[in-house]
C-alpha cells in the first residue's frame, strides 16, 4: 500500500485507478483538480466526443505485465479541455484494476485559476459531496445536498458529523465507515432515505480518507432509478416465470380436475351419512382449485378478448351489485360515490376490468370487520385520468406489506393465492394506468386504480348514460 500511496501522492501527473467498467476507484489531487475525477466518477465522462471506441480498445489492451500508451482528448465537468494527452495504463499487481497515468503536464500547469476550477467542479458535480476534518467536523458541502436530502449546505458547515443522524443515517453505518477508514482508508454502503413527501430514495455512499490534505470525503450517488428499474425487472421476471409455469402444467391439471369432478358427481348419487359431507368437501375444494387456476392463467397469459370502449362507471356499478350480498352477509355496508358525474368512457378489456374490481372489493370485504363501511368512489385526477378508489375500515397494512403486495404469491390471508393484486396492477398498466396503495395499520386501506379516460370525441352516451361504441 505504501508503494501505491507514493504513486498517487508524489507526482504532478493525474493518477487514477479504474475498474474494467471505467469507474474511478481512487484518484490523486491532480486528477481531482484538473479532471474532476472523484472515486465513483466514470472515466468515460471526461473523454471528448468520438474518443469512446479508442478508449475501449486501449483499456482492453492493458493486461498484467503489459504497459500500454495512447493519446486522448479530455475535458473536465466545467468545460476545460486538454487535447492530445498521453495516457499510460498498467495493471496494478495481481488485481484486474487499471492504473492510469495521465500526463497533463504543461497544459495543466499553464492553466490559470486551478483552484477556481476545482471549486467549480465541486459545486456543480452531479453527486453530493461532503468534506470532513479528522475530528468529524463538516468542512464543506456542495449544493447537491439540497436535492438529495433537502438540507441547506450553510446549516451543516462547522457542525459535527452526528448532524447527519437527522437524515436517517444510523450509528451502525457510522461504525461501518469508521472501521473501513481505519482498515482500508475507505468505506462504502447503501443508504435508504425517505423525503418529507414520503418519496423513497436509494443512495450509494462512498467515503475515503485523503492523506495529503488530511480530510475525509463522502460521495453520495443517487441509485434510485437503478433500484426501481431492478424491482420492475424482478416483477416482470416473476410474471414471466408464472406464465411459463402455467403453460406447462395447465393441460395436465385440467385433465386431472375433469376426472375428479366427474367421479365426484357419481359419488354424490350413492353417498350416505358422513360420505355426503366428505363428497361436498371434495366438491368445494375442486371449486377452489378451479378458481386458483383461473387466476393463475389470467395473470400469466394475455386473453384473446379485444379491447373495447366501455363505461367504467356502469362496469363498476355492475360489480358492486354482484358483490353487495357478500358484503351484507358480513354486515359491511358498501357506499358508491360518483364525483365525476355521468359516464366515464375508457378503452380496454372490459372482462379483465370487471375481474379487477371483483378482486379489489373482495379484498376489502375480507380485510374488514363487521359493522364497517366500504366506500367505492369515482374521482377526477386530472384532465386525462380518473381514479377508482376503494376505501375500507379494515386492519390496514405495515410499510413492509405495502411494498410486497404486488409481488406474485404474497398474501396476508390464510387462504389467499397472492395473485389478485398483481392481476389488478397488470390490468391497470395494460390500459396505461397504475395502481396505488395507501394504508395505515389498524385504520384501513385505500386502493386507487388510476386509468386514462378515452378521449375520442365520437364517443356518445345514451339516455341512461351508457357509452355508445361508434
Amino acid at each position: 500500500m505504501e508503494t501505491l500511496d507514493f504513486l498517487f501522492d508524489e507526482t504532478d501527473d493525474a493518477i487514477v485507478m479504474v475498474n474494467r467498467n471505467n469507474e474511478c476507484l481512487r484518484s490523486n489531487p491532480t486528477a481531482v483538480k484538473t479532471l474532476g475525477l472523484f472515486p465513483g466518477s466514470m472515466m468515460d465522462k471526461v473523454l471528448l466526443t468520438g474518443q469512446e471506441t479508442g478508449w475501449s480498445t486501449f483499456i482492453s489492451q492493458v493486461n498484467p505485465g503489459r504497459r500500454v500508451s495512447s493519446r486522448f482528448g479530455l475535458a473536465n465537468p466545467s468545460g476545460m479541455a486538454y487535447s492530445d494527452i498521453e495516457v499510460i495504463g498498467t495493471v496494478f499487481r495481481h488485481s484486474n484494476d487499471v492504473i492510469l497515468r495521465i500526463k497533463i503536464g504543461e497544459q495543466a500547469g499553464g492553466q490559470r485559476g486551478g483552484a477556481q476550477a476545482y471549486h467549480s467542479i465541486f459545486r456543480h458535480e452531479v453527486n453530493c459531496y461532503l468534506v470532513f476534518g479528522k475530528d468529524g467536523t463538516i468542512r464543506d458541502v456542495n449544493d447537491r445536498i439540497m436535492h438529495f436530502y433537502g438540507l441547506n449546505p450553510n446549516d451543516l458547515i462547522g457542525r459535527r458529523h452526528t448532524e447527519l443522524l437527522k437524515i436517517g443515517l444510523t450509528e451502525e453505518e457510522f461504525q461501518l465507515v469508521r472501521h473501513g477508514l481505519e482498515k482500508n482508508g475507505q468505506a462504502e454502503f447503501k443508504h435508504r432515505f425517505v423525503t418529507s413527501d414520503g418519496e423513497e430514495r436509494f443512495y450509494h455512499v462512498f467515503v475515503y480518507y485523503e492523506q495529503q490534505e488530511e480530510f475525509i470525503v463522502a460521495s453520495v450517488r443517487d441509485d434510485t432509478e437503478k433500484v426501481l428499474m431492478k424491482r420492475q425487472m424482478e416483477h416482470s421476471g416473476s410474471l414471466s416465470a408464472i406464465g411459463q409455469l402455467a403453460a406447462s402444467i395447465a393441460h395436465e391439471l385440467k385433465n386431472a380436475m375433469t376426472s375428479v369432478r366427474g367421479f365426484t358427481e357419481l359419488l354424490k348419487l350413492s353417498a350416505e351419512g358422513d360420505s355426503v359431507r366428505y363428497v361436498n368437501v371434495i366438491d368445494s375444494e375442486m371449486d377452489r382449485m378451479e378458481s386458483l387456476m383461473a387466476e393463475f392463467l389470467t395473470l400469466s397469459k394475455p386473453t384473446d378478448q379485444e379491447e373495447e370502449v366501455f363505461d367504467l362507471y356502469k362496469c363498476l356499478c355492475d360489480v358492486v351489485t354482484v358483490m353487495e350480498p357478500q358484503a351484507t352477509m358480513r354486515r359491511i355496508a358498501i357506499f358508491m360515490d360518483n364525483q365525476v358525474g355521468g359516464a366515464v368512457p375508457v378503452k380496454g378489456k372490459k372482462h379483465r376490468m370487471k375481474q379487477a374490481f371483483i378482486n379489489l372489493i373482495k379484498n376489502a370485504i375480507e380485510a374488514s370487520g363487521e359493522e364497517t363501511t366500504l366506500i367505492v368512489s369515482l374521482e377526477n385526477y386530472d384532465d386525462g385520468h380518473i381514479v377508482v378508489a376503494f376505501s375500507d375500515e379494515g386492519s390496514g397494512m405495515t410499510d413492509l406489506q405495502i411494498k410486497q403486495v404486488f409481488l406474485p404469491f404474497f398474501t396476508t390471508k390464510r387462504e389467499g393465492t397472492g395473485l389478485g393484486l398483481p392481476f389488478v396492477l397488470e390490468t391497470a398498466e395494460s390500459m396505461g394506468g397504475h395502481l396505488f396503495v395507501k394504508s395505515e395499520l389498524g385504520k384501513g386501506t385505500r386502493i386507487e386504480l388510476l386509468v386514462p379516460v378515452y378521449e375520442n370525441t365520437s364517443v356518445q352516451t345514451d339516455a341512461d348514460g351508457a357509452v355508445l361504441i361508434p
